[in-house]
């Protein structure tokens, strides 16, 4: 109900009470009637629905990106600049549109334009997490009055954990690719080789290699690295990604030789790995010394070696701190290296078998079982 009133100067103003029966459960004065009656629509509606009006056509998908990267901004300052990279690939095009004519297939199509252009589906599948995550944000705002696009979107194969996350022979260096490598970057400059063996022989990440003091070394029971905090350049210490408490990593030979080398002369909270000024290593420096791989190739290298040396999965997953799972989709196909490697001794031993000058297959049809 809207009630037009004065003020005792004279001025009229519009004084709005919603009910819901008899209870009185919102009133607001405004000073032009139109104001009034938007307000009053929008109480009624979010009283029979539990929701807000959806958003006019002026309100674009523009202002829910910057809306969105707003409430973001106080968070996690990489999970911030990850968002905020993932957003800007969207369309100019697509950015004017209204909010409401947003929907699954305008955003399936946006993420297949990405990986047609040549974008890993890795990187594609987390643009998609972000717009997810704004979306979700959308609804729970009442800005979002579609059924999520993201939800109901149908699923685009290329991301599918398995294909997100899998590597392939192609992704990890071989044993001859590594020494090759590791001699020619210690001819140019034997710290950063040094940095890169470990990172290959513990499987750690960049950001958990930077944080790593002197003092994370463990010698009893056994040598181990204890790695309980990461340093991603530009952004505040933290703990290590997808992993709670200290992760215990158990030191090579090598390894543990490498660590009491750079140990040597530091106090126990002391870097253990320094620039030349005694400073904490940038990545800017070591992009000085490409490996011809992916430097996170260095880790596949670790989890890759333990496995063919039979660790349990599930110990490979501790020393890496991922979920078991995730090492079981991302080393498959090494794990299903022993397999292959009996099959083709199987081969070779029938192929020595034939002596009669026939082709092999001929022979598996011909002794083969009918029925």
């Amino acid at each position: 109900m809207i009630e037009p009133r004065r003020t005792k100067g004279g001025r009229t103003y519009y004084l709005v009470r919603v009910k819901s029966g008899r209870e009185q459960v919102a009133t607001k004065a405004f000073d032009t009637k139109r104001e009034a009656e938007t307000w009053e629509r929008e109480q009624k509606h979010m009283l029979e629905t539990g929701r807000p009006l959806a958003p006019k056509r002026t309100f674009t998908f523009q202002k829910l990106v910057t809306e969105f990267l707003r409430s973001r901004e106080l968070g996690n300052p990489h999970t911030f600049d990850t968002d905020k990279n993932n957003l800007a690939t969207l369309s100019p095009t697509l950015l004017r549109r209204p909010l409401a004519s947003i929907h699954a297939a305008d955003m399936r199509a946006h993420l297949l334009a990405q990986i047609r252009s040549g974008k890993k589906p890795s990187t594609v599948a987390r643009a998609k997490t972000t717009l997810s995550a704004m979306f979700t944000y959308a609804d729970e705002q009442g800005l979002l009055h579609q059924p999520h696009p993201i939800r109901t979107m149908v699923k685009i194969p290329e991301l599918s954990v398995v294909a997100q996350r899998a590597v392939g022979p192609k992704d990890i260096p071989t044993a001859v690719q590594m020494t090759r490598t590791l001699k020619a970057i210690r001819e140019r400059r034997a710290l950063i080789a040094d940095v890169f063996e470990f990172m290959s022989l513990t499987g750690v990440r960049w950001g958990e290699l930077r944080a790593i003091r002197v003092d994370w070394l463990a010698e009893v029971p056994l040598p181990q690295l204890l790695v309980n905090r990461s340093h991603s350049d530009r952004y505040a210490e933290k703990d290590p990604k997808s992993w709670r408490g200290t992760r215990q990593i158990p030191l090579s030979p090598r390894a543990l030789a490498i660590m009491k080398q750079h140990s040597a002369g530091k106090a126990p909270d002391d870097y253990l790995f320094t620039n030349e000024s005694g400073g904490q290593l940038s990545v800017g420096v070591v992009r000085k010394f490409p490996l011809g791989f992916r430097r996170h190739a260095l880790r596949h290298y670790a989890a890759s070696t333990w496995l063919r040396l039979g660790t349990p999965v599930n110990e490979v997953a501790e020393y890496l701190g991922d979920d078991p799972r995730t090492v079981l989709a991302v080393y498959a196909h090494v794990l299903g290296e022993e397999q292959r490697l009996a099959h083709l001794r199987r081969i070779a031993d029938a192929e020595a078998a034939e002596n009669d000058g026939g082709h092999l297959g001929v022979t598996w049809r011909e002794n083969a079982p009918h029925g």
